[in-house]
């Protein structure tokens, strides 16, 4: 897992390829393999300096082809994933993985609340977080559990995240996080819901953020190293998980900094959320949102030139923009051709607002 910082000045031909590899000094010296560029796939090429748990690599290459690199532990261990990737004048960081490539699934806990019913929620973590063990991460909180991972069990499909966020992670794509689903398979419709749709019913989403303010997230933060402030805290949900998403981070910013929003039922309440978003205060702080929809027709629409709700969601849009918000700053909106409101069309495009929302930091 690398990622390739850019120069800020100068002839690459006079500028070093550097390579820093973060790992815990304690689990094992590291050493260098590779093709070209002074390496060995088959010797240790020991690291320049060697600061805590920083070990530099300074390379030096004579050409702009790309040269393949793996780091190696002094146990004969091999970094896993796919090899690093680098050319002349890059600085490339590396926290690698040696014990294990793809995130851990939990099994399903169960969260009694104080004032009645629970919670139940299942967490993942990033394929790092046991050997990396000074590192802290950003979490993201997910409804829908019972949809978002490979084994869940929704008879109307499921999103495969997990296999999702591994991809993205292998290629050094976003930053590693821990992410909690919250299971909402039943009574869906009052937990994610705000206020009642007078079709409908529903309503109790005040309690359903309160358990996870209140309850969840002090206990994630108490059991796993987690980056607890709200710039690193986001919320993902789809269809009335979008909704609630968008509503939480806009009534909790002091805990959410953001929510990721794919066809956000905004239509619930008629039109609640708009009529919040543009007549109440702009949250102080902002979070970051991003909002989609689908552009195929559904048929399962009353008029299939609704489109996943696109209107709903761009008539939202528009509010937040008019209100305070800024388009490619802390707002995202984007529709997708060929999609429906369903799990496969989730799965297929959550990879881009958690890269906007996660962006490789090292």
């Amino acid at each position: 897992m690398s990622t390739v910082e850019s120069q800020e000045s100068g002839d690459p031909a006079e500028q070093p390829t550097v390579l820093r590899a973060i790992y815990p000094r304690s689990r094992g010296r590291l050493s260098l393999r590779g093709g070209s560029a002074g390496l060995d796939w088959d010797a240790d090429r020991g690291p320049d300096e060697v600061d805590g748990d920083v070990s530099t690599f300074r390379l030096s290459v004579p050409h702009f082809d790309p040269v393949q690199v793996k780091l190696v532990r002094e146990d004969g261990a091999w970094m896993l994933g796919r090899n690093a990737v680098i050319g002349r004048g890059d600085a490339v960081v590396l926290r690698p993985a040696f014990d294990r490539s793809t995130g851990e699934l939990s099994s399903l806990r169960t969260i009694e609340l104080p004032w009645g019913g629970a919670l139940h929620v299942r967490v993942r973590l990033p394929p790092s977080y046991r050997e990396q063990d000074q590192q802290r991460y950003p979490v993201l909180y997910s409804q829908d559990g019972q949809s978002i991972w490979s084994d869940g069990t929704d008879p109307y499909g499921t999103w495969g995240l997990d296999r999702v966020l591994d991809e993205l992670w292998d290629v050094g794509a976003m930053d590693e996080i821990i992410v909690v689903s919250i299971d909402t398979g039943e009574g869906r419709i009052e937990r994610l819901t705000p206020v009642p749709d007078p079709v409908h019913g529903g309503g109790q989403g005040a309690d359903h953020l309160r358990g996870m303010v209140e309850v969840l997230k002090p206990l994630i933060d108490a059991e796993y190293r987690t980056r607890p402030e709200r710039a690193s805290t986001a919320l993902l949900g789809s269809s009335l998980g979008g909704l609630f998403s968008l509503w939480a981070a806009w009534t909790r910013p002091d805990v959410f900094g953001g929510a990721i929003c794919l066809s956000p039922s905004f239509w619930w309440g008629e039109r609640f959320m708009l009529d919040l978003v543009s007549g109440g205060t702009c949250p102080s702080p902002r979070p970051n949102l991003y909002l989609d929809s689908g552009a195929a027709a559904s048929g399962v629409e009353y008029d299939a030139s609704t489109r996943d709700g696109v209107h709903d969601t761009r008539a939202t849009y528009r509010a937040l923009r008019e209100h305070c918000y800024e388009l490619g700053d802390d707002l995202f909106l984007l529709s997708w051709t060929g999609h429906h409101h369903d799990a496969r069309s989730w799965s297929a495009r959550v990879s881009t607002p958690l890269q906007l929302f996660f962006p490789r930091s090292t």
